[in-house]
């Protein structure tokens, strides 16, 4: 045998193992694909099987929800549902809200972290009544973080939300809204607490008066204690349960703005057993006299500006100087009133970003109040 027969021989049975080679990788993927499609709908079906225990447990407490139509799908990485016209009967608040689609999407290596989207608009309805409001957007968005009974986060937000009563009546509209609420850090089973942040721009309200009907933009940062789930309850019996564990609302960092007028508010605030509102906000307001035409005080404030002269004397004695002081502004437009309206109320002098400000309390009393000495309006109680 030649040394090319050689060759051929040897190189023979090589040749007819590589068709084996090329196919290895083929079959490994052929099965990888099987196995992953198996896991995709073990897990399309426990998630199934969760949210039908959820739905279960919410029904024997009051509340069902349902679907139109629905549907699961998000192969081969995520995990969709389809929800047409999703409806919510509350039999605790007698109420249904009735949405257009809601789609939510999880990913199947992270089904803790669920992603939703509706699309409007949203009715509410007493139930088996006719809607009494309408709330309309053009995004919706929603995500949650851990299973619907035992939440880590919750997020909502809105692009250009509307609100309106069923005969078309606006009640408030903003260009953005976002609520964020999430566990606080040093939170306890015996000392449950939130954090949460709100924020909206360009947000007004007709049916608030003068309060909010000039489009206001607001960052509010807090905890509110004394509350440890997010499982949907009346707001009457929420309120009850954090008044009786002694729960607080803080305020660590809220800013409102309307214009030139800007306020921040740090403090705290607690329900008493009757459902009014007790509780200190320390306050920082640029534009002090603007605030007085938002509270309705800057016609009380102008009937004294005539009575400045006779008072002199005994604002002095209160606080010497300051009958000099309100005098000296009697004369300008509006200065007046924020300088009498800044001494009735106790405010001080400050700075804050960069504007000369007033600083002053406002003050919760059994659901009165108050700002400095002066009340300025009544809360109802809560429940």
């Amino acid at each position: 045998m030649n040394r090319q027969d050689k060759a051929v021989q040897h190189i023979g049975p090589s040749g007819a193992r590589r068709p084996w080679l090329i196919a290895l990788p083929t079959v490994g993927l052929v099965l990888l694909a099987l196995g992953w499609s198996g896991f995709w709908y073990f897990s399309a079906s426990k998630a199934q099987a969760s949210l039908d225990e959820w739905r279960s447990r919410e029904a024997n407490a009051g509340r069902v929800y349902s679907c139109g139509e629905e549907s699961f799908g998000g192969y081969p990485f995520r995990i969709e549902l389809q929800c047409r016209n999703p409806v919510v009967e509350d039999r605790g608040t007698a109420t249904t809200l009735r949405a257009g689609d809601l789609k939510a999407v999880a990913q199947v290596w992270d089904p803790t972290l669920l992603i939703g989207e509706v699309s409007g608009p949203m009715t509410v309805a007493p139930l088996g009544g006719e809607p009494t409001m309408t709330m309309k957007w053009t995004l919706a968005q929603a995500s949650l973080r851990g299973l619907p009974v035992s939440s880590q986060r919750v997020s909502l937000v809105f692009d250009k939300p509307g609100f309106a009563t069923s005969d078309g009546a606006a009640l408030g509209s903003a260009d953005h809204m976002e609520f964020h609420v999430r566990r606080a850090a040093d939170a306890t089973p015996e000392n449950p607490a939130l954090d949460f942040a709100l924020d909206f721009t360009h947000f007004s309200s007709p049916s608030m008066g003068s309060y909010i009907a000039a489009p206001t933009d607001a960052h509010i940062v807090g905890v509110l204690r004394g509350l440890g789930d997010f499982s949907p309850k009346p707001i009457a019996a929420r309120l009850r349960e954090l008044q009786a564990a002694n729960g607080r609302l803080e305020l660590t960092n809220a800013r409102f703005q309307q214009g030139d007028l800007i306020t921040t508010a740090v403090g705290a605030v607690t329900l008493t057993p009757r459902g009014t509102l007790n509780g200190e906000i320390h306050l920082t307001v640029i534009n002090f006299g603007k605030l007085l035409q938002v509270l309705g005080l800057d016609r009380m404030i102008a009937q004294l500006l005539p009575q400045v002269d006779k008072l002199a004397p005994s604002l002095d004695r209160l606080m010497p100087g300051l009958g000099n002081v309100l005098r000296g502004n009697t004369g300008s437009a509006g200065g007046g009133a924020a300088t009498i309206g800044a001494a009735a109320v106790g405010g001080q002098q400050t700075e804050l970003e960069g504007q000369r400000a007033m600083t002053m309390l406002l003050r919760l009393s059994d659901g009165v109040a108050y700002l400095g000495p002066v009340k300025i309006g009544q809360i109802p109680p809560l429940y």
